[in-house]
């Protein structure tokens, strides 16, 4: 939280000053106006899904490399995900999937087939809930620990990486990830296919988004605020990853993209 004021206190600082230093209306005016830059300013590194603000973040390599990562979020879940799977195991790329920790223990058969089969399982929070990015400390211990146990019974660690719902975090949320030595995950390109249900736009968007050594985001969970159908996600996939191919990319797994320890033992 304390990062927040390299913003806050600047801002109030050039607020007073005008106020104090200025008359009448445009006094009001100008500090007013500094407020709202701060305000702008704050709102904009909270909902960034990249910035380093507020917690560590990677959302690509940190060398060189002809190699991106997928990555899948909102899941598991029954309707999608083995779906998903299906479609890597025929092309053989590995994924991160960053799982919502309730959905890991109604349905803990998909995240422990998703685990068999190589794929990562990261932290996506535990309830995905809309009022998630309105939390403070207590609540968000709770949402990331919850999830960490949840992975943990399938995989016998918890996980180190983290990602947001909707990537949107606030200073309270940077101090826990930094209390937990997790690490924050944004991307690079996205398909926005949670809200998307045209195929050729969702693959559009990932191919010319895409650099090297980037984080490709899609979804395999349905609902959580977006549609409640990924057809369109499963109908993008295989000409995303044949696209990314075709443009001397290699797909390999988050952790290896990114250096990390993608486990560690669970902490209890």
């Amino acid at each position: 939280m304390l990062r927040s004021l390299w913003i806050k206190v600047p801002t109030l600082g050039l607020a007073s000053a005008a106020f104090w230093a200025l008359e009448g209306g445009v006094a009001v005016a100008v500090a007013a106006a500094v407020l709202l830059a701060g305000l702008g300013a704050l709102m904009f590194v909270a909902v960034h899904p990249n910035t380093r603000l507020w917690a560590p973040t990677r959302f690509r390599a940190p060398r060189p490399t002809d190699a991106v990562a997928l990555t899948f979020d909102d899941g598991p879940d029954p309707a999608s995900t083995l779906q998903v799977a299906e479609i890597l195991a025929e092309r053989r790329v590995p994924a991160a999937f960053f799982v919502v920790g309730e959905r890991v223990r109604r349905h803990p058969e998909i995240a422990r087939a998703l685990h068999d089969a190589g794929h990562l399982l990261c932290n996506h929070s535990d309830s995905h809930g809309h009022t998630f990015h309105f939390s403070l400390w207590s609540r968000f211990r709770r949402e990331l620990k919850a999830c960490n146990a949840a992975i943990a019974t399938v995989v016998g660690q918890e996980p180190t990486l983290f990602r947001a719902p909707q990537g949107i975090r606030n200073p309270a949320l940077g101090d826990v990830l930094r209390e937990l030595a997790m690490t924050a995950v944004g991307w690079q390109a996205r398909g926005l296919d949670s809200r998307c249900d045209d195929p050729e736009a969702i693959a559009r968007r990932v191919l010319e988004g895409a650099r090297p050594g980037g984080v490709l985001m899609l979804h395999d969970g349905t609902g959580l605020g977006g549609l409640a159908d990924r057809s369109a996600t499963l109908a993008a996939l295989p000409g995303i990853v044949d696209g990314l191919r075709a443009r001397g990319l290699r797909l390999v797994r988050l952790d290896e993209l990114l250096e990390v320890e993608p486990y560690r033992p669970a902490r209890g």
